[in-house]
């Protein structure tokens, strides 16, 4: 009788030692998820306790990235929103310049629209007044990412976005605001423009560096470039010993741009003490740096704050989605998915698509 029992009983501490150590595993993968705190409510009040849940505790000067919006435009965030947050925080607002003319494109302009437009309460920084650097980043389109000089002058930023849509990205958030709002014009100039190459085949010399840099696979043997697998990123230009390779600028659009402003994101990011605050309200088509305010296409959704990028973005997609009652709403609107973006970011690490939303009461 003892006999038959020492087995069992050996089962069934290993079947009791296995549902412990998957529930340890359970337990570990759910305090993985990404939280996203939520408020129905656009207050300066709820900003301030969504802020608070985060946990943020800033490290050196305090860097606020927000957008000031461009002239003639009213869709951006409403700037006394963000008042008693900012300045409890003794946070300097942050930004960089242009690729296109207009008041943003140089320092003075950009400050001095910035006040115009109500955010004369806290000091205005514009990065890449005084020029700019590079930060390395191995990545499918870039080697660097080029932002503004005065990065480097601040420990933490805090990013808050006005989620709404965008014609090419299909959305902008916390990702694209990182991307295109730390890069600076030569940096914003890499993430719009694809290379169209061609292969002049008389210089070509068939030594092989091309076909080793793509990274996509796009050039076969005899040297011809397939025009459906490019993706503009302009590395076999870049790494042509004999000059054999021509291309044209042309605007990147579709997958290829929201992989750009996500590495771009990534890059701005590594290292550094960042946490995030989106508000869905005034939801339009069009960037805030359209020069028209298109009249939002669905009511305010809420403030949404979280220390994941990605986490942060996809929930205040998928909330959009929710009140519009489309599995897309920017699709439906521009014609453009920016999904992929989120697909993109994760698997590069930016962060987790997979979130946990908490209600702020």
């Amino acid at each position: 009788m003892k006999k038959t029992l020492i087995p069992l009983l050996v089962v069934a501490l290993g079947w009791t030692a296995a549902l412990g150590m998957m529930a340890a595993a359970s337990k570990k993968a759910e305090a993985d998820v990404p939280v996203v705190y939520y408020s129905k409510e656009i207050s300066a009040a709820k900003i301030q306790a969504a802020y608070a849940k985060l946990g943020f505790k800033p490290e050196g000067k305090l860097g606020v990235k927000v957008h000031f919006g461009e002239k003639g435009n009213e869709n951006y965030i409403p700037p006394a929103l963000l008042k008693d947050l900012v300045t409890g925080l003794k946070g300097i607002f942050v930004e960089t310049n242009t690729l296109y003319g207009g008041p943003r494109s140089d320092a003075k302009g950009h400050a001095a629209l910035a006040r115009e437009h109500g955010w004369g309460y806290a000091p205005v920084d514009i990065l890449d007044a005084d020029g700019e650097t590079t930060i390395p980043y191995k990545g499918k389109y870039f080697d660097k990412v080029y932002v503004g000089k005065g990065m480097s002058r601040y420990g933490s930023f805090l990013v808050i976005s006005h989620f709404k849509g965008h014609g090419t990205a299909g959305f902008g958030g916390a990702i694209k605001n990182l991307a295109m709002g730390f890069g600076s014009p030569a940096g914003k100039k890499e993430q719009h423009s694809g290379q169209v190459p061609t292969i002049r085949h008389e210089k070509c010399m068939r030594c092989g560096t091309c076909r080793r840099v793509c990274p996509v696979g796009a050039i076969d043997e005899n040297y011809n470039i397939d025009r459906k697998k490019c993706i503009g990123c302009g590395k076999c230009v870049t790494y042509c010993p004999y000059e054999a390779i021509d291309s044209a600028p042309s605007r990147s659009s579709g997958e290829a741009f929201q992989e750009k402003l996500a590495e771009y994101a990534r890059a701005v990011t590594a290292g550094r003490k960042v946490t995030y605050i989106n508000l869905a309200m005034n939801i339009s088509k069009a960037c805030d740096c359209s020069s028209s305010a298109p009249k939002p296409f669905v009511g305010d959704v809420g403030v949404l704050a979280s220390n994941d990028p990605v986490a942060l973005d996809q929930a205040s997609f998928d909330l959009v989605n929710k009140k519009a009652g489309l599995p897309d709403a920017f699709k439906h609107q521009n014609g453009v998915s920016g999904e992929h973006a989120l697909e993109y970011a994760e698997s590069i690490g930016l962060g987790k698509r997979k979130y946990k939303l908490v209600e702020l009461k």
